[in-house]
């Protein structure tokens, strides 16, 4: 077993300015079409964070950190896993947005628990935000 907590970092570019991308991190609907089949988040410091997946698990957290349109943290766990910190980095490049996620243990897991996770979340945030650009 590891004893050092793990960190995951990825990065995307969306074709879609700060304040659309922003909204695919915070809108409930949005995050319900890549993140997790239902999800509720109250995005002010010190909101509720709850995901639910297809698989009946679940995932509750805190928002510890907003940025309108810039950042947004929050930390997160699932009953059988310790907990971890997301957060979302928003930054406008000339092809849009670059959006970086990191995620970081917590706790030190044997858990690989990070690391796929958050390709697939972000091709399909890509087609989410494509959605939102041609609404």
């Amino acid at each position: 077993m590891s004893t050092l907590a793990h960190t995951v970092t990825r990065s995307v570019v969306l074709d879609a300015p700060p304040e659309r991308v922003w909204e695919a991190i915070t809108d409930e609907t949005a995050l319900s079409e890549w993140l997790a089949p239902e999800v509720e988040l109250e995005p002010e410091e010190g909101g509720e964070v709850v995901c639910r997946y297809a698989d009946g698990s679940e995932r509750r957290g805190e928002v510890e950190l907003v940025e309108e349109a810039e950042r947004l943290a929050f930390r997160w766990w699932r009953e059988d896993a310790g907990p971890s910190r997301v957060e979302f980095a928003l930054d406008a490049v000339a092809d849009g947005t670059r959006l970086v996620v990191t995620e970081s243990e917590l706790v030190p897991s044997a858990t690989p628990l990070l690391a796929a996770g958050w390709a697939p979340r972000l091709r399909a945030l890509r087609l989410q935000v494509g959605r939102l650009v041609l609404a």
